[in-house]
């Protein structure tokens, strides 16, 4: 008689619940540590000025500071300024490190590079037998088509967890598999280790 709650199955449950709750978990408490940090700085302040307590200064203040970056960094001097500054820290030993990676980590999964990705596909990589998931991102050089005698595609294949690291690679299209995942799905489905299944994300319309 078999175990009524296999671990295996438990493992997979649990890693599950894993990835939903770590982006949410971090999410929550980067708000509350910014949350906690301006009303320790300006509440006082602020009542002291108003005579009076304002349940939830906190919140409304944390509010218009999230609002106002983001008026901000949309604009040009603000982008200026933020380029400014990652080019100061670009230069600053460890501080670069940590700041880039998770910069790119970010711009990869939500931002702009996902947009350089034009199709989730499948290929055989690393050899015969063996299938793995890469983003087209162009048409390879045509030198390089001219020389092997085949058209080729340039292909990102990225690692499990951190899709930030993988290889380029240069396949022969006829050997491209498109599939009918968006990239955003395939993304989660890379940095999830499997478990996050395309069908119980977003597709691609037939």
């Amino acid at each position: 008689m078999g175990e009524i709650f296999p671990m295996k199955k438990i493992r997979k449950i649990f890693i599950t619940g894993l990835f939903v709750l770590t982006p949410i978990v971090v999410t929550s408490m980067l708000i509350g540590w910014i949350f906690n940090t301006v009303d320790s700085i300006f509440r006082v302040p602020i009542e002291k000025i108003i005579g009076f307590r304002i349940i939830g200064i906190g919140f409304i203040l944390t509010m218009i500071i999230i609002l106002g970056t983001g008026v901000f960094a949309t604009n040009y001097l603000g982008k200026e300024f933020i380029h400014f500054v990652e080019r100061a820290l670009s230069k600053i030993p460890l501080v670069n490190t940590i700041y880039l990676s998770i910069k790119q980590l970010i711009d990869t999964i939500l931002m702009k590079q996902r947009d350089a990705f034009k199709s989730t596909v499948l290929v055989e990589y690393p050899s015969k037998g063996i299938y793995t998931i890469g983003f087209v991102t162009s048409d390879a050089h045509r030198d390089i088509s001219e020389k092997v005698g085949k058209r080729m595609k340039s292909v990102f294949i990225p690692t499990t967890p951190n899709p930030t690291s993988g290889m380029f690679i240069m396949i022969p299209e006829k050997d491209v598999m498109p599939l009918n995942i968006t990239i955003d799905a395939a993304l989660k489905l890379v940095v999830s280790g499997g478990i996050l299944l395309p069908e119980q994300m977003q597709m691609k319309d037939k």
